[in-house]
């Protein structure tokens, strides 16, 4: 496979556990890591900057927004879409 450049931030397989998880999964699937992710979901996902915000702040909450799926994305685990 070729390497896009993003593969270092692919769960790896030699993190995974004895029952399959990987530290993002056991990290984000207690009720305090649930309630994280809520969290960031509401700070960054479900609020709006404003019609006068700079360029940069927008380029700043995108970088935030696709952090907070990146996450979401590995806590969901391999299988999941």
């Amino acid at each position: 496979m070729v390497g896009t450049g993003w593969d270092w931030f692919d769960a790896e397989n030699e993190a995974l556990s004895e029952d399959g998880t990987d530290h993002w999964q056991a990290c984000f699937d207690s009720d305090a890591g649930s309630k994280v992710v809520v969290d960031l979901e509401r700070h960054f996902l479900q609020t709006a900057l404003g019609p006068e915000v700079s360029d940069k702040a927008i380029w700043m909450r995108e970088g935030q927004r696709a952090l907070v799926l990146q996450i979401k994305r590995l806590a969901a685990g391999p299988n999941t879409e």
